[in-house]
């Protein structure tokens, strides 16, 4: 089975002011556009369901739309040659904010044309389309009657574009694992009650928890057990990860194991949560549990104390010297966090400055959470300094380093 009739799977949306030529056999006629004869391989042959139309949808429509669609097959002129220029140009307008949207959401978008592509493409604005970069591949355009050989549909194009997006194709196996431990995991919690979220839901509250919160973590907790791990190919990933770029690499990095604040509840406060103290070197990380930044007792979440230590920005500089053999050389008082910051920038946290602050005081300070396992190796360390064993200092002369200055704090 090819990567594209592996994961181009489910319902797909055809755009086409010739659609409706599905029924014409192709001994009919070698003159009438070959999306008729396109679309019905994909039916017949991939046995998937096309959302056919004749004209660009209603701008109001397009997230449903790419919510559900699998792919979508796009003609690109969409007007009739009789059209002024004016009315091209919209036309091309609409159809670069759709595939926009579609790149956002990464819904592949196949533009299979009767026009020249290198036409269609020289008129796609680079962030969707840019030949000088390798990156940059969104969507595929293709001529329609290239495709058809044979009468059949030549799919190697749509294997070698899979090939070129990594991303796609990692989201397409990766909700195709998650559905099926979804389906899974959802199944088994019906049989045991159909009203297991009120369940679970009300033992939160009374425990004064956030139940909305809970209930997603214990969602996410019990799909992650389930998804299987071995669904990736190393064939379908595209290029050399060293060929990425290094502030790249670190951003990515950063986008891993950082949220950012936008995306977080206000009147929510959990281990992770990173502040910034405004116009100094100095951030604050929140260490205390998640189950204690809950508010009990009527409080409101302002008047949570958190645990917080202190951390300053590291410069290029400092974070080389620090990095050895893959790791970063950190004291038993030091974690270093990496590429969370604004460029990739890291952090270095020292246990021994901790301070017990309240969360209203400091909140719109937030700059984003620390994920796991980010935020659990900075906890594993902080457990090792809070219940570390004093030792006296070892004498340099023991070691034969007469005079040695080499004192970091903390070592012990």
């Amino acid at each position: 089975m090819t990567a594209a009739k592996e994961l181009l799977t489910g319902i797909a949306v055809v755009i086409d002011d010739a659609v409706d030529l599905t029924h014409v056999e192709e001994s009919e006629t070698t003159e009438l556009d070959r999306i008729g004869q396109i679309v019905r391989w994909f039916e017949e042959k991939w046995h998937l369901s096309f959302v056919k139309s004749a004209s660009m949808p209603d701008s109001m429509v397009w997230p449903n739309l790419l919510t559900s669609a699998s792919f979508v097959l796009l003609d690109w002129k969409l007007w009739e040659d009789s059209v002024g220029a004016t009315e091209v140009q919209r036309h091309i307008d609409q159809i670069v904010e759709f595939l926009r949207l579609a790149m956002e959401r990464l819904v592949p978008v196949f533009i299979f044309t009767n026009e020249n592509p290198d036409d269609v493409i020289y008129q796609l604005p680079d962030d969707i389309c840019d030949e000088a970069d390798e990156g940059i591949s969104f969507p595929l355009v293709k001529r329609k009657q290239d495709l058809w050989q044979d009468g059949s549909f030549d799919t190697a194009s749509l294997d070698a574009w899979i090939h070129e997006n990594a991303s796609i194709y990692a989201l397409k196996v990766w909700n195709r694992e998650m559905d099926s431990a979804r389906n899974e995991l959802f199944s088994v919690m019906y049989q045991r009650s159909v009203d297991w979220p009120r369940v679970f839901w009300n033992n939160y509250e009374s425990d004064n928890a956030d139940p909305s919160a809970s209930l997603t973590s214990l969602i996410g907790d019990s799909l992650a057990g389930r998804v299987r791990t071995d669904a990736f190919k190393d064939d379908h990933l595209g290029g050399n990860p060293t060929d990425v770029p290094e502030d790249e690499l670190r951003m990515l990095i950063g986008e891993m194991s950082f949220r950012q604040r936008d995306r977080l509840s206000k009147n929510e406060v959990r281990n992770g949560d990173v502040f910034e103290v405004q116009g100094k070197n100095e951030y604050w990380l929140n260490l205390r549990p998640d189950c204690d930044c809950i508010p009990r007792d009527g409080s409101c979440v302002d008047e949570v104390d958190i645990y917080c230590v202190r951390g300053k920005r590291l410069s290029p500089s400092e974070l080389r010297k620090r990095f050895k053999n893959g790791h970063f050389e950190e004291t038993v008082s030091q974690s270093v966090v990496f590429g969370i910051l604004e460029g990739g920038r890291s952090i270095l946290f020292n246990f021994a400055n901790f301070r017990v602050l309240k969360y209203g005081d400091v909140k719109k300070s937030r700059i984003g959470r620390l994920l796991h396992p980010y935020i659990t190796r900075v906890q594993q360390r902080y457990g090792l300094f809070i219940q570390r064993v004093a030792l006296p200092r070892i004498p340099d002369l023991a070691l034969g380093n007469q005079g040695s200055a080499d004192r970091t704090a903390g070592t012990n």
